[in-house]
């Protein structure tokens, strides 16, 4: 079986649309490229009980779980509370983060940066030689920055661990309507069963209206599903195969 994972986004300033969310979606690109099945992705608020329940229920449901946010200086900062506060921990001050910050900042560590040098007990960091700051590990749980540049540094080094069964994709571009095609999509689904099919409709394009992706651990069983396609009386429809 796959590994499954779950992604959770923290911060008000997402919820009420001051700024736009692009996390989540480098992330679950990064792991569906690994084999990893993200099957849920959550946006919470930066308040310690939601955190608490819903990154504890995550790390109990997932194999492995990404948060992402709160974990700077200021008051609103509560990620790691959260965290500790849902597994029944302390919050304590991690040695590696604590003389990181330390050589970084010398006698202008303020109690406020040295906030960041907290963790949830139990909690190891890893330090590596692509990252401005060591990420933070707890359990099964990956607890990264809110910046996106930090966090992709981070994230492409949890990753590069990973060495799960690839997945085969393959799209297949069609000028044509979706209402058109529907019926004939709906024939290449129920034939294909080990085969994930997705069909999205586009606007704006001149060479193509609609594409469908087909997705599976089984590479043979997406070059099968291709090849219905590419022998249907719908192949003059084909734009592109990638």
């Amino acid at each position: 079986m796959p590994k499954t994972a779950g992604i959770v986004i923290i911060g008000d300033e997402v919820l009420s649309g001051k700024v736009e969310e692009c996390n989540a979606h480098y992330m679950a690109k990064g792991l569906r490229a690994k084999g990893i099945i993200v099957r849920r992705i959550s946006v919470i608020p930066d308040e310690v009980p939601i955190i608490a329940e819903e990154v504890k229920k995550f790390a109990a449901d997932y194999d492995v779980v990404f948060t992402s946010g709160g974990l700077g200086p200021t008051h609103d900062d509560v990620t790691i509370e959260g965290i500790a506060k849902g597994f029944g921990v302390q919050v304590v001050t991690e040695h590696t983060l604590h003389t990181f910050l330390y050589n970084r900042y010398g006698s202008k560590l303020t109690p406020e940066r040295g906030k960041m040098a907290e963790v949830p007990e139990g909690a190891h960091v890893i330090s590596h030689e692509d990252i401005r700051f060591p990420l933070i590990k707890f359990k099964n749980i990956y607890i990264l920055p809110g910046l996106p540049d930090f966090l992709r540094d981070k994230f492409d080094v949890i990753v590069s661990y990973y060495n799960e069964n690839p997945i085969a994709l393959k799209k297949v571009y069609f000028n044509e309507y979706e209402s058109e095609l529907a019926p004939f999509f709906n024939d290449v689904v129920s034939k294909n069963p080990d085969v994930k099919i997705g069909s999205y409709p586009v606007v704006n394009e001149d060479n193509y209206m609609v594409y469908l992706t087909l997705e599976s651990f089984d590479f043979t069983a997406v070059d099968r599903a291709v090849n219905m396609i590419t022998q249907s009386k719908y192949r003059e429809k084909i734009v592109q195969i990638q």
